[in-house]
């Protein structure tokens, strides 16, 4: 006779009543490990770990969080579930990675770099358009032509340059795009720059090379996920497109959008990100206006 033993099974990590919560936890929360992914257990104890640290918590408060954790009463925000505990998020220079969102004023270039790179770090900013504030953007001045060549991962991986390269000679501008949050972001930032900078005199030739940006696939061993840069060549003619169409003024409420956006795409198809697509803005004429492919028009 075959005795009949109990088999253990696993304890389910969210309620009956959360049909999508286990597509949603492993899709966005639960972070790569060298065998398998996290538990959402591993990721409570994780992340209960690092605020405990970064709050100087006792134990009795560090217990009541992951208690309310575990059981789905009160989370820690969503990005500190994706990066709680780890040691990318204790280097200063990615502790807005931390935050769900947060807003900027747009009043120059660097601001929309700011969106991009927050934006990068899994941190929507939402986007300050009122007159008062884009008023003070620089007057496009110069017509870009752009031309993106080299193919992503050509170089070599110990080969590859980090930071973005920016190089100048009379009206060309190469740009050598580093293999980096921020060598995207300075890259982006770089096409702006050159649209309103005086010394190109009207008309600017830029040089996008995509051949130290490592190839779709490869693991973030920092951030988390996986790379994949498919949409950022286009980004580069997307974005001088639209700054083409704005050559002898500032751009309006409505392009400023549209550069954000570009980014934001380019964001959230590479990772686990996020881009916030909240904005501030008014409108101070009357008209319309339709998006390029005719996908969608805005009446006021």
């Amino acid at each position: 006779m075959v005795q009949q033993l109990p088999r253990p099974t696993a304890q389910p990590s969210f309620p009956e009543t959360a049909p999508a919560a286990n597509p949603v936890f492993f899709r966005t929360y639960s972070r790569q490990k060298e065998v398998g992914r996290e538990s959402w257990a591993e990721v409570c104890d994780r992340t209960v770990a690092g605020i405990a640290k970064l709050g100087q918590l006792t134990s009795a408060e560090a217990a009541l969080i992951a208690r309310m954790q575990k059981e789905v009463k009160a989370l820690t925000s969503g990005r500190w579930l994706w990066i709680g505990g780890t040691e990318w998020i204790e280097q200063q220079k990615n502790f807005s990675g931390g935050y769900n969102c947060t807003s900027t004023n747009v009043v120059d270039w660097k601001a929309f770099a700011l969106m991009m790179d927050l934006a990068m770090m899994g941190c929507g900013t939402g986007a300050m358009l009122e007159p008062k504030y884009i008023s003070q953007l620089p007057v496009i001045q110069n017509q870009i032509s752009l031309k993106v060549q080299g193919d992503l991962g050509a170089t070599p991986t110990l080969k590859r340059r980090e930071e973005t390269e920016v190089n100048i000679t009379g009206n060309q501008v190469v740009v050598n795009v580093g293999d980096s949050r921020q060598g995207w972001v300075r890259s982006y930032e770089a096409v702006l720059e050159a649209s309103s900078d005086p010394r190109f005199g009207g008309t600017v030739e830029i040089l996008i090379d995509m051949s130290d940006v490592r190839p779709a696939g490869e693991i973030l061993k920092g951030f988390g996920g996986m790379a994949n840069p498919v949409k950022l060549p286009d980004m580069y003619s997307r974005v001088a497109r639209i700054l083409n169409q704005a050559v002898g003024r500032q751009l309006d409420s409505i392009e400023c959008c549209l550069l954000i956006d570009e980014a934001a795409v380019t964001i959230v198809a590479g990772n686990i990100r996020r881009a916030c697509p909240q904005r501030r803005w008014c409108i101070p004429r009357r008209g319309s206006f339709r998006s390029p492919r005719f996908e969608w028009a805005i009446s006021y």
